[in-house]
């Protein structure tokens, strides 16, 4: 709603929230990290009969995807791990884990070998990645290798793993992958 107001067109949280649905109060908050972020100016309305209004406009715009920040204005680093790794595998083609990590890790975030093997482990189980070669012999060092399935490039934002060992994609709006519970017998 912000972009749809535009760099031309000022607005106040009581404006935004009508056209929203969003609480005010939770508005002014992430209003204020985007100020805080250089994204937004915001200036005192003096002719109003509320005390400290704020009038906001947008001087920055981050395109479709909004800003992600903390509460003072800096970016989220949280989920920038799961999108190096998502970008990198398009950009590589065939990969193993290692150097599916060492390629994100490039982008200026750190991504561990771990989260690098659970991604890839997680997104072969959905489906969206294909073995190229199966590791052969772990002591010598052979790691398996893949490759992004024909046709499973969804978008630019990356598959998330769910706390319910689940695949949800965020390009197409729903969860593509869930771990089958696994039947136990009591005999």
């Amino acid at each position: 709603m912000i972009r749809k107001f535009g760099m031309e067109t000022p607005f106040t949280t009581a404006k935004l929230s009508i056209k929203t649905n969003i609480n005010e109060a939770t508005l002014n908050t992430y209003l204020r990290s985007l100020e805080l972020g250089g994204f937004l100016a915001g200036e005192m309305l003096t002719n109003t009969p509320v005390a400290a209004k704020k009038q906001w406009k947008l001087v920055r715009d981050n395109g479709i995807e909004a800003p992600r920040l903390t509460r003072d204005g800096k970016p989220l680093l949280q989920g920038m791990g799961t999108e190096a790794l998502w970008r990198s595998m398009r950009i590589i083609g065939e990969f193993n884990y290692r150097e599916l990590a060492a390629h994100a890790s490039t982008s200026g975030t750190e991504v561990k070998d771990g989260t690098a093997k659970a991604y890839v482990g997680a997104l072969f189980q959905a489906g969206y990645l294909t073995l190229t070669k199966e590791a052969q012999n772990a002591r010598q060092g052979s790691i398996a290798r893949y490759r992004l399935a024909a046709g499973k490039y969804t978008g630019p934002r990356p598959p998330m793993i769910q706390r319910t060992k689940s695949v949800y994609d965020p390009n197409l709006n729903e969860v593509v992958w869930e771990e089958q519970e696994k039947n136990h017998d009591d005999l």
